[in-house]
């Protein structure tokens, strides 16, 4: 096995409504992180108010040492960040670009922990991992929705065949 410090890392993009992270969605990446299917390398909050102004929080770490160039607007998230900065302003304005006023996003970036030996066990086999993709889990019920209402349209049709 290759011995890896990190396992990949995916950059989760929440919308939300307001001029700060909404309490479930912090609670929910706290209780991730807490359990250790995750683990939260940075964080930024960045809300644009009713004149289309942008403000950015960096998420500081449970030491309360945060970073970056944001530190005033800072907040604590109760977790030891492990690449404060890993989120980058270029990040922030590309994502920023298509808030509307009045809400916000937070931007995380979440160690995948599972996926930790997983790719170890595949460089130490010399496999190389040329791509990766992700459905989002909305986009996967309503496929899985889709099928499910077609196989019950062809059930129906061939019971009326019968």
């Amino acid at each position: 096995m290759a011995d890896f410090s990190y396992g990949p890392i995916d950059i989760y993009v929440v919308e939300f409504e307001g001029a700060g992270i909404a309490p479930g969605v912090r609670d929910a990446l706290l209780e991730l992180s807490g359990s250790g299917a995750v683990r939260v390398v940075d964080l930024v909050v960045a809300t644009r108010d009713a004149d289309g102004n942008v403000q950015v929080s960096e998420a500081r770490d449970a030491g309360g040492t945060g970073g970056g160039e944001f530190d005033e607007l800072d907040f604590n998230l109760d977790v030891e960040l492990e690449i404060e900065g890993l989120i980058s302003t270029a990040d922030i304005e590309e994502v920023m670009a298509d808030i509307e006023p009045g809400h916000g996003v937070a931007i995380a970036a979440l160690e995948m922990r599972w996926a930790l030996e997983l790719s170890s066990n595949l460089a130490a086999a010399k496999g190389v991992v040329v791509r990766t993709e992700r459905i989002s889990a909305p986009d996967v019920n309503a496929l899985v929705a889709q099928a499910l209402d077609a196989d019950a349209l062809n059930a129906d049709a061939l019971r009326e065949g019968i």
